[in-house]
């Protein structure tokens, strides 16, 4: 069946209780999914309070109603964008982040073990960027939740399933390099702005890409140089970390 028969089809057909096991089970989820991408381009377009349930219902080729159908209400497909992506980030970092985790809950773990962890993470951030799936907008979307300018629904999901994760065992692991209390507020700005190293290149790529006279096609040479930077520079702020703490030791 095509997209447009499928659309033909949500019009005519009565409301139904959402998630009703039937022989359109498969076309609902293809139907939901599409909204979801629609909603994610929309979103990231013109932001959560400029995108009408219209737009992503048009976007989706889809009728307004199918939005209530299957998600309730604006807020609830914004909600299915932000679970959407957090899928894709956790399966490219969810075991880098869970062995991270572990190395923190070891009394005995080396310095060299925790840079290994951090630089990891690094790894897979940047690999997740290099090898994201196409869904057209998602940068622009998550720039702008980041930023705040999404409902507290959404950033409490993506907060509390991995930004607070990831934020908690990198704090962790550059105060226990710097022999510090956990809640060493020096040491937890140091973790963040190691964290972010090479951040510029995709929340900016736009002007980088000009003032490095790059083009707009993707690169993986480019893409392989910037993750090499950021791990080196992430190494090297992390022993001299440690550097700095055995010198204050002696």
């Amino acid at each position: 069946m095509t997209g447009t028969s499928r659309a033909a089809r949500v019009q005519s057909t009565p409301a139904r209780p959402r998630h009703a096991v039937d022989t359109g089970y498969q076309r609902g989820e293809e139907t939901r999914a599409r909204i979801i991408l629609a909603a994610i381009k929309c979103f990231g377009e013109f932001g959560f309070s400029g995108a009408s349930t219209r737009d992503i219902a048009n976007a989706a080729g889809v009728n307004a109603p199918a939005l209530q159908y299957y998600f309730d209400n604006k807020e609830g497909v914004y909600k299915a964008c932000i679970e959407y992506i957090l899928e894709l980030v956790l399966g490219q970092m969810g075991e880098a982040i869970e062995l991270a985790e572990q190395v923190v809950a070891d009394p005995n773990a080396t310095d060299e073990q925790l840079i290994d962890a951090f630089c990891e993470l690094q790894s897979r951030k940047g690999g997740f960027m290099e090898k994201s799936p196409e869904i057209e907008g998602w940068h622009m979307f998550m720039a702008r939740e980041q930023a705040g300018l999404g409902p507290d629904a959404g950033f409490k999901v993506f907060h509390d399933r991995f930004s607070s994760r990831l934020a908690a065992v990198g704090s962790n692991i550059v105060t226990r390099l710097a022999g510090v209390e956990p809640d060493n507020e020096a040491m937890r700005v140091r973790a963040v702005c190691i964290s972010t190293l090479g951040m510029a290149f995709r929340v900016m790529r736009r002007s980088v890409d000009c003032s490095m006279g790059w083009g707009t096609e993707p690169s993986p040479e480019r893409n392989r140089m910037v993750r090499e930077a950021v791990l080196e520079q992430t190494r090297y702020l992390l022993e001299r970390t440690v550097r700095e703490r055995k010198d204050a030791a002696k």
